[in-house]
This record gives structure tokens, sequence and C-alpha cells, in this order.
């Protein structure tokens, strides 16, 4: 092969790995279930203890709670632990969680936001009535 058609070659895999490397998602899909439920059974293990019966209750009434099996929760918590993808997204959104569990009048005011935006969109779209479009 001639060094252009190599030149060439290596240059049009690079695009591909660049752009493979380019394409990857930044918000991987967590489910806010998971991340509520983890920190529900990380709180109960910093205040009963890791092994006490109490917090053993408390697993299972929180994945009960938040529709999971112990099988379905171990899944989840494998996909986050398998993909350094979904790590620090993962982190961030517990400490998000956290901090709204330690500040609840700042998650108040996020949630009525959002429900604000979310009638706000709402309204937008749908017409109201008599309303011609």
């Amino acid at each position: 092969m001639s060094k252009a058609v190599q030149f060439a070659f290596a240059l049009g895999l690079c695009g591909i790995l660049f752009g493979l490397c380019a394409c990857k998602n930044e918000n991987p899909d967590i489910d806010e279930k998971f991340i509520a439920a983890y920190v529900d059974m990380r709180v109960a293990e910093q205040m009963y203890g890791v092994t006490s019966p109490m917090t053993r209750l408390y697993r299972k009434a929180t994945l009960k709670k938040y529709g999971y099996t112990r099988e379905s929760f171990l899944a989840e918590t494998d996909k986050i632990l398998m993909n350094s993808d979904y790590w620090k997204p993962f982190q961030n959104r517990v400490v998000a969680r956290l901090d709204s569990v330690l500040d609840p009048e700042s998650f108040i005011k996020k949630k009525e936001e959002e429900a604000a935006k979310a009638k706000a969109k709402k309204e937008k779209v749908a017409p109201k009535p008599g309303e011609v479009k």
C-alpha cells in the first residue's frame, strides 16, 4: 500500500474512533427511584450500623417501598459498578439527593419549580378551551 492510502486509512480510523468517543452518553439513564432507595439504605446504615437487625429490616422495607427485589437492586448496582460511565453521574445524583434530604426547603422549592415548568409546557402544547389553532 502506498503511504497516501495508509495515511488515509489511519486518518479515517482516527475519525471513527473520535466519533465514537464524542457520542458517548454523558448523562446515562439511572432510575431516580434507585437513587432514592440507595440513599435511604445508606442513611439507615449510618444510623443503625451495617449489620444491625434494624438496618436489615429497613433495607427490606426500602426495597419494597421502591419496588425492588434484592436481586433487581443488586443488578442495578452491578450495572453502575461495572460501567465507569455510570459512576460519576450516579455519585453526583446521590450527592444531590442527600443535599435535598439535608435541606428540605430547597428540595421542595426545586420540585415546585419543576412542576411549574411542566405546567407551563403543558399549557403551551394544549390549546385553551374555545381557542382555535
